[in-house]
Formats: C-alpha cells, structure tokens, sequence
C-alpha cells in the first residue's frame, strides 16, 4: 500500500501539470493565432491600399488615352479597373476598421476616391457631349491631379500605419514565441524529472507483474495443449467407437436380419399356394427386412464408411460427394491430385469428417448450387480445399463458440498439426482451404512409407 501511495503522488502531480500544460499551451496558440491573423491583415491591408491605388491610376490613364487619341481601344483599362475599385474599398475599411487612425485615413480616402471616379466620369461626359478640346481643357486644370495627389497621401499614411502595426506585432510574436519555448522547455525538463521518478517506483512492480504474466501465459499453453490433446483423444475415442458399432452392427444385426430373411422366405414358399393371404403377410414382412437391410446399411456406412477402409480416401470422396449431389441436387466437381493418392487412417477418416460437415454445412445454410472439392498432394503436405458459391457466413459465425462444427473441423485439421482456414463474405460464396503435414502426426512420409503405411491401416 505505501508503494502505491508513493506512486499515485508524482502521478497526481504529473496530472496537475499535464493540465497546466495544457491551458498554457491553449492560451498561447491562441495569442500566436491572433498576432498571425493581425500580421496577416497588416500585409494584406497594404497590399489591398497598394492595389486600390493602381486601379485608380489604371482608370485615369485609360481616361486620358481616350481623350488625347480619340481610340475606344485606350478605354479598356478604365473600363477593367472602374468595376475593381468599389470592393477594395469596402475590403479596405474591412481591414481598418480596428484602428481608429486607419480607419480615419480610409474614410478620407473614400471620400476622395469617390470625388477621383466622379471626375472621371464627368470628363468622359463632356467629351462624349462637346468633343475631345473640350475635355482636355478641363483635364489640363489642376483639380484631377490635386484629387490624384491626395488619393496617393492617404494610401501612404494607410500603408505606414499598417507597416508600423506589421512591426509592432511581428516584435509581439517573438515574444509570444520566445515565451512559449521557455514554458514548453520547463515543462520537458520537469516531465524528465517525473518519469524517472514513476520509472523508478513502478520497476518493481512492473518485473513482477511480468513474472505472473510469464506464469500465466505458461499455464494458458498448459492447459491449451491438455484441452487440445482431450479433444483428439475424444475424436479418436470416437472413431474407434463409431468403428466398433458398426462392426457390431453387420455382424450381429446383419446376421439376424438375413437368418431371418432366410427363414420367411422358406415359410412363404411352402405357403405360397396354399394360404394367399398368410403370404402376402409374409411378403410384406420379408420386404420389410429388406428395408432393415438398406438401414442397416446406411447405418454402417455413416458411423464407418467401409469405402474408406478398402478402397482409400480417394474413393470415399467420390462416394460420398456422389450422395450429397443426388440426395440434395448440388452440382459438386471433385479433384483429386494424383488420383491414386494413399493415406494414412488418421489423416484419411480426419479429412473425411471434413467433407462430411463442410457438405452438410452447404446443404444446411448455404443455400448453394455448386460446390469445388480439390485435394492435392504435395512434397510437403496435403492441400485440401472446399469451396461453394452460396450466400457465405455471417461475419462472427467463423469466431462464434456455438458453432461447433467449424471448431470440430479446425480440431481435427489442428490434430494433425496442419492449418486451416475459412475465407467468406456475405453472398460471395464460402472457402475452406486445409493443409496437412505428412511428417509429424501421420508418421509416414509421402512415397513408398506412406502407401505401406495406409496399406497397413486398413489391415
């Protein structure tokens, strides 16, 4: 508990300055952005003085050619400029409207641009009315160039404020920045000083927060692997189990289906003729084995395909596929590289499985109408792959821990010490892709070994 104590103190410090930093650093973005905004509109100000003006001498000079040539083409300054002039000087007194003295000078400066543009239009006026002498006496007095000359003034005392303001500001904006450099470096230096002190009262804790992690971990590998080698050693159990009772099966049952056979049909024969009714009876009941049979049968093959032991995995997808297709209407394409592949039991009955609940899972939910069924062999492994073109799963179906018959796949794939994938999206279809080592569980390399070894199961 001390050490706690200890430790919450520098961090409780640590929040306290985290939040000054904080505020400080608020304030101080917000006086740059004000000083930036304020430099912005100094240069911008005389920027726009500096243009107003230019439009205005455009126009005057574009008067003037008009009247001393007489050509309409030397209008064309006048007639860009005039439409320029009206919003830079209302972008102007925008610009000016904080300081007084500026806004002073602007006034004055509209005023006389007002006057400037007013004279420019009566001379344009009388030359249109009484002709090019007319207007040029009027052009040579000295009224138009006092009105310019004052115009130029007030530009000047405009853009001087605006330079003096410029420096005032830019001078403020070094010390704002000369300012937040000390504050950010005092806070670095303190926040050095705190994390060493942290680092050092939490090393102990940390060391042994990460013996117990390493523990645990060793203990979650633990029971992993014991959780793993129970449910194989289930599926094992319950192979052998689903193998013995159908050994059981054909041989006690099926016994006891055909004695009986045997012995209605000899009683039929003997009362065929002589009592109709008793043998139809008989018949009906002789059929009814044979419908035992068939059940009998197809008992066997589910708990135990005898294709699989006798005639490999090969044969056994083919059967198998055969019946998923006629009993559902799936169109399924089966390939299977090299077509006389031999595997050992453990990893023919676990890829068998496979198929069977991939299959079923196509009938159940997929709502498809082909399915692709590859398996390929290769110098280090199995490739096994099951694809559909159905409407695919559910996002978390793949994750979801009530879906049992993908984790009984992925177990039984994981058994073998192989992978095992599952790629799909909702309405693109589902695939399965497997690969199976053949040198770890199955014992027995691809070649020669492996077909000894298969050949030694199914003994």
């Amino acid at each position: 508990m001390p050490s706690i104590t200890k430790l919450l103190i520098p961090l409780t410090l640590g929040l306290a300055v985290s939040v000054s930093v904080l505020v400080y650093s608020e304030r101080s973005y917000q006086r740059l952005n004000r000083a930036n905004q304020l430099v912005s509109g100094s240069l911008e100000t005389q920027a726009v003085a500096s243009q107003l003006l230019g439009f205005l001498s455009d126009a005057e000079t574009g008067q003037r050619g008009l009247i001393l040539t007489g050509r309409s083409r030397y209008l064309e300054p006048y007639t860009m400029a005039l439409p320029q002039i009206d919003p830079k000087l209302r972008r102007l007194k925008e610009l000016t409207a904080d300081n007084v003295e500026l806004r002073e000078h602007t006034a004055r400066l509209a005023k006389l641009v007002g006057e400037k543009l007013a004279e420019l239009d009566a001379v344009l006026t009388l030359y249109r009315k009484k002709g090019a002498p007319t207007a040029r006496a009027l052009i040579e007095t000295d009224v138009g160039r006092r009105t310019m000359d004052g115009i130029r003034q007030e530009v000047d005392s405009i853009q001087g404020g605006a330079r003096a303001e410029l420096i005032r500001r830019s001078s403020r904006w070094n010390e704002d920045v000369a300012l937040a450099r000390f504050g950010v470096a005092l806070i670095a230096v303190f926040s050095v000083i705190l994390v060493i002190v942290v680092y050092l009262l939490a090393r102990r804790g940390i060391t042994q927060r990460e013996r117990v992690r390493r523990t645990l971990e060793h203990q979650v590998r633990q029971r992993t692997l014991e959780l793993s080698e129970l449910s194989s050693s289930l599926q094992n159990l319950q192979e052998e189990e689903r193998a013995r009772l159908a050994h059981d099966i054909h041989d006690e049952l099926g016994s006891i289906l055909v004695a009986t056979k045997m012995d209605i049909s000899w009683v039929y024969g003997r009362l065929k003729e002589r009592d109709p009714t008793l043998s139809q009876k008989l018949a009906r009941a002789m059929g009814s084995l044979d419908d035992g049979v068939d059940i009998k049968r197809r008992i066997i093959e589910e708990l135990r395909p005898t294709v699989l032991d006798s005639l490999g995995l090969a044969a056994a997808i083919d059967w198998h596929v055969n019946q998923v297709a006629q009993r559902a209407n799936l169109k399924c394409e089966v390939s299977i590289r090299p077509a006389d592949i031999e595997l050992p039991s453990a990893i023919s009955i676990a890829l068998f499985r496979v198929l069977q609940e991939a299959l079923t899972n196509v009938l159940r939910h997929a709502k498809a109408a082909n399915a692709w069924i590859t398996l390929e062999q290769e110098e280090r492994g199995l490739k096994f792959e099951i694809r559909d073109d159905g409407i695919g799963l559910q996002r978390s179906a793949e994750h979801n821990r009530l879906s049992h018959g993908i984790l009984g796949m992925r177990q039984r794939i994981a058994a073998l010490d192989g992978s095992f994938e599952i790629a799909s999206g909702i309405g693109a279809g589902t695939r399965i892709r497997m690969f199976v080592p053949l040198t770890s569980t199955a014992g027995a390399a691809p070649g020669a070994p492996l077909a000894q070894s298969a050949r030694a199961n199914q003994k």
